[in-house]
């Protein structure tokens, strides 16, 4: 199927040939205009990719899922009901009967299984987590039991992300490697096209077993200019602009211009996600391998400066590993979080004997107007105390490729939790054994901090927990792996005929079922 570049006017133009029919036929596609170009279109090599994941959650299920509008707790999708044993380690659930996938086979514990063991097998992004499933039984067609290797309390969280949604086996088998580009799930929509820079198209799925979705057809536009992202959703051309999971965000006098359009609603609402400026702490030699070092550069920086200038309300301090709307964050962190001053920044590269000269090299950045800016004002402070930068604003793709081999010293990166567990940002983000398998802080190796950060992901209750993470907090900061700059809140536009459009924060996607057009 060719897809049309401008799908406002193509639209319109059928609708004055065709009269009410084509009209109608507008009414039932929801254009949403996406960034980047999606990678990976199926859980088995996806790595937590914004626009890819995004497209996941629309094909695929999960065996459970957040429950709307709070996200606050966990429902049953693909299964119906669930029991954890005692010791943590047992996961029993019942699943739904008579659910077909995309290719009109059936789902059963046996596709359950196989999509468990599939994704662990090919993507090595899931090691921390799914690397603790023991087994998978399929008990019967209706009953699946996994089994871990030791606790873990956020494992239900996991079983949410689209890393875990349930592939058809056959589909998967058929494709091979070519599955990523035709996925096959059990989803609100079915697949239909994919054009590179273009487009992804998905279609309704009738027979979806909680109902048909309230579109006919599902686009996922790209376009990766925040500017023409907004004159397309001023002019109709498309529906709505997510900003929520993207590495990109519209410049702040766009939202309050938005907010004052009539035919525009603009949502927003805290996240978990944050953004720093990093250091690749995997080095064991050179001026950036000292701790001391690396927190006079954290001293450089104008958080408070960066949040005004750039920002104006849409995004909110971070001061430590964790969100101050995390469950388990440590208030302390407030008080070990650096303040903006440069004389201190030069004072402390004085008394580590490192010439400021010295540290002059590639300030690596994701590509897109806000990062753009973001780089140019970090690279202006550190400036300001003698280090000078040269901005690399890269594609995502590459700057990922990059990031996981250890090519760099200093970074803009930032982790968005898939999962509403403090798990989501220390385990993957600090743990050592971890540092190749995403964009990490690359931690070395330090057998406490590791053996404190399992302690916390797998110690049963919460209060427990959240006395631990306190601790691996404290001592996350001690080891000064970046300086954390900003939270930015989840940003939605939408039209104004746009109805039933609830914003997820955990994982940081939108699923289109409940989405209607007027």
């Amino acid at each position: 199927m060719k897809i049309l570049k401008n799908l406002a006017i193509a639209t319109t133009a059928l609708a004055l040939l065709a009269g009410p029919a084509a009209a109608q036929s507008e009414s039932s596609t929801l254009v949403v205009a996406v960034p980047s170009d999606p990678q990976s279109l199926e859980p088995g090599t996806n790595r937590a990719w914004p626009v890819g994941s995004e497209v996941i959650l629309n094909v695929f299920d999960t065996l459970v899922a957040w429950s709307p509008p709070e996200f606050s707790s966990l429902e049953g999708r693909l299964a119906e009901s669930w029991t954890v044993s005692e010791d943590g380690k047992t996961f029993d659930f019942k699943l739904r009967e008579g659910v077909m996938f995309h290719d009109g086979t059936p789902f059963n514990a046996e596709a359950a299984k196989y999509s468990f063991e599939r994704t662990s097998e090919l993507n090595s992004y899931v090691k921390a987590t799914f690397g603790l499933i023991e087994s998978v039984e399929a008990v019967s067609d209706t009953e699946l039991r996994i089994m871990l290797s030791a606790p873990y309390p956020a494992f239900l969280s996991i079983l949410a992300q689209p890393q875990a949604a349930i592939v058809s086996p056959t589909a998967a088998e058929e494709a091979g490697e070519g599955f990523a580009s035709n996925p096959v799930g059990t989803g609100p929509f079915k697949f239909e096209s994919y054009s590179a820079d273009t487009s992804v198209v998905l279609v309704a799925n009738p027979d979806y077993f909680r109902g048909a979705p309230g579109v006919e057809r599902l686009i996922f536009r790209v376009i990766p200019d925040a500017s023409t992202r907004r004159l397309e959703l001023e002019s109709g051309g498309v529906d709505i602009v997510q900003q929520q999971g993207q590495l990109s965000s519209p410049p702040a006098q766009d939202v309050a211009e938005l907010s004052e359009n009539p035919d525009i609603t603009v949502l927003e609402v805290p996240s978990q996600i944050i953004r720093q400026f990093e250091f690749n702490n995997s080095l064991t030699d050179g001026p950036y391998a000292d701790a001391r070092v690396r927190k006079a550069l954290t001293y450089a920086i104008d958080y408070e400066g960066l949040l005004a200038g750039i920002f104006g309300g849409t995004a909110e301090r971070v001061y430590g590993p964790l969100t101050t709307n995390s469950w388990a964050f440590n208030p302390a962190m407030k008080e070990m979080a650096p303040t903006y001053d440069p004389e201190k920044a030069k004072a402390m590269l004085a008394e580590a004997g490192v010439d400021p000269s010295e540290l002059s090299t590639k300030l690596y950045s994701f590509q897109g107007q806000l990062w753009g800016a973001i780089a140019t004002f970090v690279q202006a402070n550190l400036a300001d105390i003698g280090v000078n930068v040269e901005i690399a604003q890269t594609e995502f793709p590459s700057y990922r490729a990059l990031h996981v081999a250890g090519e760099h010293q200093i970074a803009l990166d930032g982790r968005q939790p898939w999962y509403n567990d403090p798990d989501a940002h220390i385990t993957i983000g600090y743990l050592s054994s971890l540092k190749d398998s995403a964009m990490t802080f690359r931690m070395g190796e330090d057998a406490e901090l590791d053996a404190l950060i399992q302690k916390a992901q797998q110690t049963p209750g919460l209060e427990a927990r959240k006395e631990l993470y306190f601790e691996v907090q404290e001592q996350i900061m001690e080891k000064v792996p970046g300086a954390y700059l900003f939270s930015p809140k989840l940003i939605i536009f939408h039209r104004n005929n746009i109805d039933g459009l609830v914003v997820n924060s955990a994982p940081p996607l939108n699923e289109y079922w409940s989405v209607t057009k007027n």
